[in-house]
């Protein structure tokens, strides 16, 4: 929710700034293409939950305290992007022309307000903070290597993404606190509807929600991971230099090398997170100087139409991971084949 934002009762009055064809036409081609590529993105990270759980949590011969570690943050993200997907599917359910014109008794949108935008902002916002503690793992990694194994161990891991999930719920708690569901009358269709009612003093609480969540959470993981991401790039160069001058050391250049595969990997996600999070992040900004286009604004529907871009590069981020693992991990690889199929990596 942004500043000046009111809950309204009624059909947003920017429906009429836009051609409702139009709205229509983006609405169908979401559903179509976001909801498919969303099935198969809650497949793929069912699958990349299966196989971290086949590799491992707990100590072995055959995984290093660090792999633990990591695997125990990818299997959070995975649960938080499945989160993000599936309340992804209840807004293309919901969000679509016929519904929308449905004569139903109640208020659409506010409903999806309530059982989708909300809880899926909550995942995203997850997801933001647990890839910016992955970078800052892999950060510390490269730049300590020989503490990295005291600082961020198998417990750490554990604990720090329990306490991400724990944390950010207390984003929701105001929001869910101020507004609620219940009848009310509509004079332009003369009935009660179940709409979205709210207790006193609600600006207040949207104005704090909205600057911590929507504006300074994003912000925050985006600085964290491209610092990481950067200071691992130039760590990483040094290194190579540093090997080219010792290249006889066979072991510590293939134990640098594996490092390096994995610090790659998560780099990727890293920044294929910041850039499909970029669409979002740009509308939130944008309220702050055009409040219409927020929730109940004259031009929410132009915001709908941003969020309807910003919801397909969601989507293909939270879906886009499996290809990732699949393209940069060996260790990845030989598990998924070991359980889908008797192919054996080389």
């Amino acid at each position: 929710m942004s500043p000046n934002t009111t809950l309204p009762t009624e059909s947003p009055p920017s429906l009429y700034v836009l051609d409702p064809h139009i709205v229509d036409l983006v609405l169908t081609v979401q559903i179509f293409i976001c909801g498919t590529a969303g099935l198969f993105g809650i497949l793929g990270n069912a699958i990349n939950i299966l196989v971290f759980y086949k590799q491992g949590y707990s100590d072995s011969v055959n995984i290093t305290l660090t792999a633990l570690a990591v695997n125990i943050t990818l299997t959070a993200l995975a649960v938080s992007d499945t989160g993000a997907l599936v309340t992804l599917q209840v807004f293309y359910l919901l969000m679509n022309p016929w519904f929308l014109k449905a004569d139903l008794d109640l208020n659409l949108t506010d409903l999806i307000m309530i059982i989708s935008f909300y809880p899926h902002n909550y995942f995203m916002r997850v997801c933001g903070f647990i890839t910016a503690y992955a970078s800052l793992e892999r950060c510390v990694c490269v730049v300590c290597p020989l503490k990295v194994k005291r600082i961020f161990t198998n417990k750490t891991a554990i604990v720090t993404v329990i306490l991400i999930f724990a944390i950010t719920t207390l984003d929701l708690f105001p929001l869910y606190y101020t507004i609620y569901l219940d009848w009310g009358f509509s004079p332009s269709l003369n009935k009660s509807i179940l709409h979205i009612m709210y207790r006193q003093n609600p600006y207040m609480v949207f104005n704090i929600s909205y600057y911590i969540n929507d504006l300074m959470a994003p912000y925050t993981t985006f600085f964290i991971i491209l610092m990481s991401t950067a200071i691992i790039t130039i760590k990483l160069k040094q290194q190579a230099r540093w090997r080219q001058s010792m290249s006889h050391v066979k072991t510590e250049t293939h134990i640098s090398s594996k490092e390096s595969k994995t610090v790659v990997m998560l780099s990727t996600i890293s920044i294929v997170f910041v850039v499909c999070l970029i669409p979002q992040s740009t509308i939130l900004t944008v309220v702050i100087f055009v409040p219409d286009i927020s929730y109940g604004g004259r031009y929410f529907y132009l915001a709908l139409m941003g969020y309807c871009v910003s919801y397909l590069s969601e989507t293909v981020l939270s879906s886009l991971n499996i290809l990732v693992y699949l393209r940069m991990s060996h260790k990845y690889r030989e598990q998924f084949f070991s359980i889908f199929s008797r192919k054996k990596i080389i």
